[in-house]
């Protein structure tokens, strides 16, 4: 048995500098030492989803700061959701970058992420729990950031939501996820370093474009790192190939390792953002089928209250869900499409074809505003 919480480390911009790693081994033990780890019997995969079934997963974002610089914006929070829906569809602009023997494994894992628009007590709320600490800097391997104690924030039940901290780590981490039933309750979530948290178009850094959360939560729900066993290929994913060690960089040329062409494209992989690109179908399989047995009650839909559609109104816009067009009995009108969370994505004009345009649009759902009403409709 396996068992362990895995973590992305930052490389160093000095290409002769050393880069301070822990093994899975020395954190397994750092784990024991503190009484965190939970004895769990292997699982295997169960579920084998349909492509067209799309899944919600509510997000609490805590950003812990204790300076301006650390407080990041909600831009920065949005894109990275925008940037999670993305990933987890199959739907980021540089998927047809995956070489082509790799293509058809490319899966489309169907989750959908969004902050949740309610706080504890019921109120309205954004899902930024913003919290100002005295703590300058929590260490990589801490679990502080967690407790409101320790300078953090307690999580919020980690049953229903899934806690993502947002502060500054020490050290080379760019963050770490705990893995289905290795902790308890209220230690679960991901932690990711505030500087690669979103898309951050001011960093130089090649961890800016969101993609230590992508790989993070796939450990958090149940992914290895596809090098984790080296050449012996132990993943439990058949269509990811055996890997000898992790792929730093970018690389110009497709690697090779135990015979086989690496997939370093793999959001499992060390690769920089720019050069990650995919989920395989056994990987989204092993996603979905974490979400539904192992975090079952973790699946459930984000409604922003303020765009709540009354329950006798008559639909103006169909079909639903809808894949590429909505159509309408309205026209010569500007219509708005908001997400689930509350921001305008694109306005537009319908005109006398009665057609609305969605092939843009990420798979989830969204509230459009159509002859002063909001409703609900689903893009798969």
């Amino acid at each position: 048995m396996k068992y362990f919480i895995l973590i992305t480390f930052l490389l160093s911009n000095l290409a002769n500098s050393q880069i301070h790693r822990c093994s899975t081994d020395e954190y397994r033990q750092f784990l024991k030492e503190k009484g965190l780890l939970i004895d769990k019997e292997k699982h295997t995969i169960q579920y084998r989803h349909s492509l067209n079934t799309n899944y919600s997963i509510p997000v609490v974002v805590h950003v812990l700061y204790n300076n301006s610089n650390q407080n990041i914006s909600d831009e920065r929070i949005l894109s990275q959701i925008d940037v999670l829906n993305e990933d987890f569809n199959a739907l980021n602009s540089n998927i047809s970058t995956v070489p082509a023997e790799f293509q058809s494994d490319i899966g489309n894992v169907g989750i959908s992420f969004c902050l949740i628009q309610e706080d504890l007590n019921g109120n309205p709320f954004s899902g930024i729990n913003r919290v100002f600490t005295n703590v300058e800097q929590f260490q990589g391997f801490s679990d502080a950031m967690k407790k409101t104690a320790l300078g953090g924030a307690d999580a919020w039940n980690s049953d229903y939501y899934l806690n993502i901290w947002v502060c500054d780590l020490s050290g080379n981490a760019l963050g770490f996820a705990t893995m289905p039933g290795d902790v308890t309750p209220d230690l679960d979530g991901v932690v990711i370093d505030y500087e690669f948290f979103g898309i951050n178009n001011l960093s130089s850094s090649p961890y800016n474009l969101g993609k230590t959360a992508t790989h993070e939560i796939g450990h958090y729900l149940n992914l290895e790192h596809i090098f984790y066993a080296g050449c012996s290929s132990w993943d439990d994913c058949n269509d990811t190939p055996p890997q000898a060690s992790a792929t730093y960089g970018c690389p110009s040329a497709t690697p090779s390792s135990c015979q086989t062409n690496d997939m370093f494209m793999n959001y499992m992989d060390y690769t920089d953002d720019a050069c990650m690109s995919m989920f395989t179908v056994c990987q989204a399989n092993k996603m979905i089928d974490a979400l539904l047995n192992l975090r079952p009650q973790l699946n459930g839909e984000c409604v922003d209250s303020s765009f709540e559609e009354p329950p006798s109104i008559v639909s103006l816009i169909f079909p639903n869900p809808a894949s590429t067009h909505l159509k309408t009995s309205i026209n010569n009108q500007m219509i708005s499409i908001y997400s689930i969370y509350g921001k305008k994505i694109l306005s537009q004009y319908v005109d006398d074809k009665c057609e609305i345009d969605i092939t843009q649009l990420s798979v989830g759902s969204y509230f459009i505003y159509i002859d002063n009403q909001y409703q609900k409709f689903i893009k798969y």
